[in-house]
C-alpha cells in the first residue's frame, strides 16, 4: 500500500520507520528497467526520505524476483515477494519501496489481496499514499491500467505469433529446436528454419543408437561426453550444460524434429486438418515413432506381474512338449526356483514330468549361446510394409481429431466431418497396394557386446533369436542330479564347435576305455583311469548344483559314494553310476593292486 513521502494534513500518519526494497524483471535482457537501475532509484528515494524525515526511512534491505512475470506467477510463488510479506508480517519492516507500482503487482485481484495483509506501499515515481480510501483507489486506477498494458501486450504478442503461424514456413518466435538453425525468409519477412547439419548429425547419431538396442542413459552419456571436443561443438544442447534423459527423449520424440511446428501444445494444421510441415525433417516419421515407442515412460500396472526368468516360455518338457513353468521348493537351508513341467497340474497327462534347476540350466544356456554365437553380430530382421506416401499422416491426424473431440468444450459437430473425411482419405490409401518387404537391420553389436549390456527379457530375446526351436528337457529320476548338459540340447542357428580328439575320448568313456577304473603306481599313489575320471567329473558337477550346507538324504549319499571312490574302492563306481543315472559300462570291480 502506498504511502506518501509528506504526513496527510488531515492525519496524524508518520513516517515509516523502516523499509525493504523490492525489485522485479520479467527478463534479464530489460534495460530500460534492469534490477541495477531499480535498486539504484530505491536507495536515492530512501536516502532523500530519510535526510527529510530524521529517525525514520531505515532501508533494512532490497529482496528481487529476477525473470518472473507479475502476470503469469501467483503471489506465493514469488520468492522475494514472499520475503517483504514476510517481513511486513513480523515487524522487520514497516513498509516496501519499489520503483513502479506495477513491480509489485499487476493485476487488481493480487493487489486487493496485499491490501488485506495491511501492505503499506511506497512508490519511487508515483506519489500514492493507500492509509487513506482515496489513496488505495487511486492505487486501484493505477492497476487497471497496469493490467490493461498487460493484456494488451499478450494480444499483440498473440496475434504476431498468429500470423506467423498463418504464413506456413515463418518461425513464430522462441527457443530454436535442436537440429535447427535461424536464417531469414526468402521474402525477406520474418525468419525461417533451416537443419543444423552438425546438430541433425548428432540427432541421427542418438536415433540410431537408441534404435539399435542402447539405452538411453548410455547414449545421454556418449552424447555428453563429446561435449567441449573440439571435433564435435554442436553436440552441446541450446539451453544447457549438458544432456539429460528428459532432454534427450524430448527432442528425439518432439514434432520438432518431424519439421512441424506446434501452437499451445499441438501440431499445426493444414486446412484438410493434415500436420503440416513447413520445414526439412530431421528424422523420418517411421523412426520417430519408433523412437515414441520404445522411450515412452513405464506406467506402473494396477497388478504388479511376477518377474519371469531367463528361459520362461524357451524350456518345453521332452515327455509332452507343454512349456515349463518356474516353481519354487523348500529345501533345509533355502528356497530352490525349478523350471517343471505342469501338464498334469493343468488337467493334462504327462507321464514323465521334467523338472531342473533353474540357476543351474539358466547358467549352461548363457555359456553355451556365448560359445556358440558370442562373436556373431546381432541382425533385427523386420518386415514392414511400405507405406503409401501421405498415409502415416492421415492417420496420425485421425489419431490426434479423436482426441481433440475428447476435451472439454471441444466443437464436435466440426471435429466429427473432420474425422469423417480423414477416414475416406484414410480408405482410399490403404486400398493401394501394399507389399511386405524384410529388411535385415545390423545392430553394430556382438551377441556377447548385447549380452553385456542386456537386462534379463533382452538376453531372453537374444538366446530366442539363436534358436531354431524350443529347448526340450529330458526327464531323470526323482533324486538324480546330472549336469544340464546331459539332459538338454538347444538347437541352435549354429554349429557347435567340433570337440577335439581328447575330450571326445572322455566324451564317450563307456566306449572308448576299458582299462581298470583304479590302480596304483609304483609310489602307491592312486591312478584313475579316463572312464573313472570321468564319472567323478559328473558326481562333482552333480554336487556343485547343490548347496554345501544340504542334509538332502540324496546329496549325503552322492558325496559318501564319491569319497568311498576317491578313497580307492573301485567299486563305488556302480553305485556312483546308478545314483547319477550315467551311461557307462562298468566291469566287476576289483580292489586297486599296484
Amino acid at each position: 500500500m502506498a504511502r506518501s513521502t509528506q504526513k496527510p494534513a488531515d492525519t496524524d500518519t508518520a513516517p515509516p520507520r523502516r523499509v525493504v526494497g523490492y525489485v522485479r524483471l520479467s527478463r534479464e535482457t530489460e534495460e530500460s528497467s534492469s534490477p541495477a537501475k531499480q535498486r539504484q532509484i530505491i536507495e536515492q528515494t530512501v536516502a532523500a526520505r530519510a535526510l527529510a524525515a530524521p529517525g525514520f526511512w531505515d532501508l533494512v534491505g532490497i529482496e528481487s524476483d529476477i525473470d518472473v512475470s507479475a502476470t503469469k506467477t501467483p503471489l506465493d510463488d514469488r520468492p522475494g515477494l514472499a520475503r517483504v510479506r514476510a517481513m511486513i508480517a513480523d515487524g522487520s519492516a514497516d513498509a516496501v519501496v519499489c520503483w513502479r507500482l506495477d513491480r509489485l503487482a499487476r493485476s487488481v485481484l493480487d493487489y486487493g489481496v496485499l491490501l488485506k495483509e495491511g501492505l503499506d506501499v511506497v512508490s519511487c515515481t508515483e506519489s500514492l499514499d493507500t492509509t487513506t480510501p482515496m489513496g488505495q483507489a487511486m492505487v486501484k486506477i493505477l492497476l487497471v491500467f497496469a493490467e490493461l498494458e498487460s493484456q494488451t501486450i499478450g494480444e499483440r504478442l498473440r496475434a504476431t505469433i498468429a500470423y506467423r503461424v498463418s504464413q506456413g514456413d515463418r518461425w513464430r518466435g522462441g527457443a530454436v529446436p535442436y537440429g535447427y538453425k535461424l536464417t531469414r525468409h526468402p521474402s525477406g519477412d520474418g525468419k525461417t528454419l533451416v537443419i543444423d547439419p552438425p546438430e541433425a548429425a548428432w540427432v541421427r547419431f542418438a536415433a540410431d543408437s537408441i534404435l539399435s538396442g542402447t539405452s538411453l542413459y548410455a547414449t545421454v552419456q556418449g552424447l555428453n561426453a563429446a561435449i567441449g571436443s573440439a571435433v564435435a561443438p554442436a553436440a552441446h544442447p541450446h539451453r544447457a550444460s549438458a544432456w539429460s534423459l528428459s532432454s534427450l527423449r524430448s527432442v528425439l520424440t518432439g514434432d520438432s524434429v518431424l519439421g512441424r511446428q506446434t501452437r499451445h501444445g499441438q501440431p499445426v494444421r493444414d486446412d484438410d486438418n493434415v500436420i503440416a510441415t513447413p520445414w526439412p525433417a530431421v528424422l523420418p516419421l517411421a523412426d520417430v515413432e519408433r523412437l515414441r515407442a520404445r522411450l515412452e515412460p513405464r506406467r506402473q500396472a494396477q497388478q504388479r506381474r511376477k518377474a519371469s526368468r531367463l528361459l520362461s516360455g524357451v524350456l518345453i518338457c521332452a515327455t509332452c512338449g507343454q512349456r515349463m513353468r518356474v516353481n519354487s521348493r523348500r529345501t533345509n537351508s533355502a528356497t530352490v526356483e525349478m523350471y517343471g513341467c505342469r501338464a498334469n497340474a493343468d488337467g493334462k497327462r504327462c507321464e514323465r514330468p521334467a523338472s531342473i534347476k533353474a540357476d543351474a540350466v539358466e547358467a549352461y544356456i548363457a555359456e553355451t549361446l556365448l560359445a556358440v554365437a558370442g562373436s556373431h553380430a546381432v541382425i533385427e530382421v523386420r518386415e514392414v510394409l511400405r507405406d503409401v506416401a501421405g498415409l502415416a499422416e492421415v492417420e496420425e491426424a485421425i489419431e490426434h481429431t479423436t482426441s481433440a473431440m475428447r476435451l472439454p468444450g471441444a466443437n464436435i459437430p466440426e471435429l466429427a466431418a473432420t474425422l469423417q473425411a480423414l477416414a475416406a482419405q484414410r480408405d482410399e490409401l490403404a486400398a493401394a497396394p501394399r507389399e511386405p518387404v524384410t529388411v535385415q537391420h545390423d545392430t553394430g553389436a556382438t551377441f556377447a557386446e548385447r549380452w553385456e549390456d542386456g537386462n534379463t527379457d533382452e538376453r531372453r530375446a537374444l538366446i530366442e533369436s539363436a534358436l531354431t526351436g524350443s529347448i526340450a528337457v529330458r526327464p531323470i529320476g526323482r533324486g538324480y542330479r546330472v549336469h544340464p548338459r546331459e539332459r538338454v540340447a538347444p538347437p541352435w542357428r549354429w554349429e557347435v564347435p567340433d570337440a577335439s580328439e581328447a575330450d571326445a575320448d572322455i566324451a564317450t568313456p563307456a566306449v572308448t576305455d576299458d582299462r581298470p577304473l583304479i590302480s596304483r603306481a609304483d609310489d602307491d599313489e592312486l591312478v584313475f583311469s579316463t572312464k573313472a575320471a570321468w564319472i567323478i567329473e559328473r558326481a562333482e558337477e552333480a554336487l556343485a548344483l547343490e548347496d554345501d550346507d544340504s542334509t538332502d538324504a540324496d546329496v549325503l549319499a552322492l558325496r559318501a559314494t564319491l569319497a568311498a571312490f576317491l578313497s580307492g574302492a573301485p567299486s563305488a563306481a556302480r553305485k556312483l553310476a546308478d545314483i547319477l543315472r550315467l551311461d557307462v559300462r562298468i566291469h566287476d570291480p576289483e580292489e586297486a593292486t599296484p
